[in-house]
């Protein structure tokens, strides 16, 4: 399984300081970096641990757990029920949340964005398509990667939604399945044989 990187902003937010600390802390190699090909700084999970134990830096549960977050966004309750159910059969690999609108998911995501939203297109106030375009539009979560599902019919075409950046679209009655497999291809895992759970 690939390692996972940070960002500076993603340090920054651990270690409560601005983004320009963390790039100080690189250039007086106190934190090990690599650049990517884009000109932007990123510190492997190894030794992000490095430097926060080395310093006393209390370690954030996400960087000490390996596992994927997801958030699971959709106003029918019963949606959300399997495809929580569907991706906690691998607990080593994914730790699971829950929204149930636009609005609260936003503001979840603001406090700790996930590496992967799982979103239903069509909800009242605020729906999935408003969700994505404002992820899309702000630096901090441009690269989320996002999975959409509708079981009603889209007031706009699909190819619209790739034009916003969203990675994948699925029709309800959902193919748990596929959705399971291609949320673990976007989030470069390998799939192992699932744990079956008592939820």
């Amino acid at each position: 399984m690939p390692e996972r990187t940070y960002t500076t902003h993603d340090i920054a937010r651990f270690c409560d300081v601005y983004p320009s600390s963390v790039v100080r802390w690189i250039n007086e190699g106190k934190l090990k970096s690599y650049e990517t090909p884009g000109g932007h700084q990123r510190v492997s999970r190894e030794n992000l641990l490095v430097f926060l134990k080395e310093f006393r830096i209390p370690i954030p549960a996400e960087v000490e757990s390996p596992q994927k977050r997801i958030l699971i966004v959709d106003d029918d309750v019963d949606t959300t029920r399997i495809l929580e159910r569907t991706f906690n059969r691998h607990p080593d690999l994914f730790r699971v949340e829950v929204c149930h609108s636009g609005v609260e998911a936003l503001i979840h995501i603001g406090r700790e964005a996930p590496d992967l939203l799982i979103i239903d297109i069509v909800m009242p106030k605020m729906d999935g398509f408003q969700v994505c375009h404002v992820l899309k539009s702000e630096p901090q979560t441009s690269a989320l990667k996002i999975i959409v599902v509708s079981g009603k019919k889209l007031p706009f075409s699909e190819k619209k939604l790739a034009e916003a950046g969203v990675d994948a679209f699925y029709r309800k009655p959902l193919d748990l399945a596929a959705v399971l497999s291609r949320g673990a291809e976007l989030l470069r895992v390998a799939l192992a044989p699932a744990v079956e759970t008592n939820r």
